[in-house]
């Protein structure tokens, strides 16, 4: 039996028929036959690794207190000390953990327990573990409350990545075509705020490409959906952002991601009707409407960036770790000596679309989030961009003055040696050149020591000499071989 809507209106079926249509439909007349067990949110899959580690070490703990209870307060407060004990330090020295990592992940012990053995643990035990490890065991063990300075990649740094790459990066890539790929793969993250997995697991179905007019001209956009948008799997609504090739005023090409994206598509024979640049750029809609370009069937489950092999572009999707990796490794090349995530690009990204006029709902859509408090907690500099001494001497306001600051955040040295690994080094040291050179500066170091050193020319040698080995261990022919970075 189907329940239709009625014809006039609001009018529906009465409770009664609506009932035995239930049960027709196949519902159980009692509820003998249904489980009691609460249901919990299905975990993401990135998330599932971090929680099944903290049930792992309920086992652990167990197999040592067999009679431990979560539920009970004192155990609960046992089990969070011997989390925070068994969680090493990264950002100090002395190994001390932070408060924040421990609170997550005693958090995370309490959720996957109760997913696990669905029972719950009582409100009282479960308020009380946040402020147990914040104010009790973080002096009593003690904990780090230093959190790691967060980074982001100005204008100024990502124009240094982008000439480094294509002017003076001597990084032996896998194939050369990797250059474009990391190239479009950065500008994305810088202007559509996505993270790693959403873009590296783009597909071509998920995009868009036509041909529209714009001030008489032809211009190709492209509209690009975000579809493993973190948080948003239970909704249609994901972000998408459109990618055009008009900008006004129009910055250097290597800032185009459209140039980019379609050197890719069309290598990777991504359109139906058009296989060449030739034919995409000819491409012309009607006047004042537009014409969109369609996929190759074929083409539609391909990832629009796949890894790389050295003949050509697989059709494995990109392993959006590697890809993390391999741009700080790309930074690190550009002098910033702590690599870069690229969460860097993120932030920034939402910084500039947050103080560019946007509504709040606007910069929500844009970032992908649910949550108002993310924006301001997650993201948002604590330094402000109001300026103060404007406001107060009735100036004009500057708007500059924290880019400079987000720049530095990078630690940019011209300086940077990009040191060899030592085994590498090691072989360096056994060639014939280098134990020649080594030797003949030891030599003179010695004899100027004792006769040489009013002797300008021997010092001058000298000094050349020594030019020589630098060179022979940093020149760029060399680093191909000899950098100690990961490659594609």
């Amino acid at each position: 039996m189907s329940i239709k809507p009625a014809r006039t209106g609001r009018r529906q079926l009465n409770a009664d028929k609506r009932m035995q249509a239930a049960l027709s439909g196949g519902l159980a007349a009692n509820c003998d036959g249904i489980d009691s067990n609460p249901v919990h949110k299905k975990l993401a899959l990135t998330s599932v690794p971090a929680y099944d580690a903290m049930f792992d070490f309920w086992e652990a703990y167990e197999r040592i207190n067999p009679r431990a209870d979560p539920r009970n307060m004192q155990c609960m407060k046992h089990i969070a000390e011997a989390i925070v004990r068994s969680t090493p330090g990264r950002l100090d020295e002395g190994g001390m953990a932070t408060v924040k990592t421990v609170r997550v992940k005693v958090w995370t012990f309490m959720s996957e327990w109760q997913q696990k053995t669905n029972l719950s643990i009582p409100k009282a035990v479960h308020d009380s573990m946040v402020p147990y490890v914040t104010d009790v065991l973080r002096y009593e063990i003690p904990l780090w409350i230093k959190e790691k300075e967060p980074t982001f990649l100005t204008i100024q740094n990502y124009l240094d990545m982008e000439e480094l790459l294509w002017q003076r990066d001597h990084h032996k890539y896998i194939h050369e075509g990797c250059r474009v790929d990391v190239s479009a793969l950065l500008k994305m993250h810088c202007y559509t705020s996505a993270r790693l997995q959403e873009i590296c697991k783009a597909k071509y179905k998920e995009l868009v490409c036509m041909v529209v007019w714009k001030d008489g001209e032809p211009d190709i956009i492209i509209s690009f959906k975000r579809e493993h948008s973190k948080g948003m799997a239970d909704t249609f609504k994901k972000p998408k952002h459109p990618i055009y090739e008009r900008l006004d005023p129009p910055p250097p090409l290597c800032a185009n991601t459209l140039l980019f994206l379609l050197s890719i598509m069309i290598s990777s024979g991504a359109f139906e009707n058009h296989k060449t640049v030739e034919d995409v750029l000819s491409a012309r809609a009607p006047k004042g409407r537009y014409q969109v370009l369609d996929w190759a069937d074929d083409a539609l489950d391909k990832p629009v960036f796949p890894e790389m092999s050295s003949d050509w572009p697989t059709e494995k999707i990109k392993n959006e770790t590697s890809w993390g990796q391999q741009c700080s490794d790309w930074a690190v090349r550009a002098d910033f000596t702590e690599g870069m995530g690229l969460h860097a690009a993120r932030r920034e990204a939402l910084i500039q679309v947050d103080d560019g006029g946007y509504s709040l709902g606007q910069v929500m859509k844009y970032a992908g989030h649910r949550n108002a408090k993310t924006l301001v907690g997650h993201y948002l500099d604590d330094a402000s961009n109001v300026d103060g001494t404007a406001a107060f001497l009735k100036t004009n306001p500057r708007r500059d003055l924290t880019e400079y600051f987000h720049s530095e955040s990078m630690k940019k040295n011209p300086n940077l040696p990009h040191s060899l690994t030592a085994n590498i080094l090691d072989h360096l040291k056994q060639r014939q050149d280098y134990i020649d050179l080594s030797e003949q500066i030891k030599n003179l170091d010695g004899n100027e020591s004792q006769t040489c050193h009013t002797d300008i020319r021997c010092t001058q040698f000298t000094i050349k000499l020594k030019s020589k080995l630098r060179n022979l261990l940093l020149k760029p022919t060399s680093h191909h071989t000899y950098l100690g970075l990961s490659h594609q």
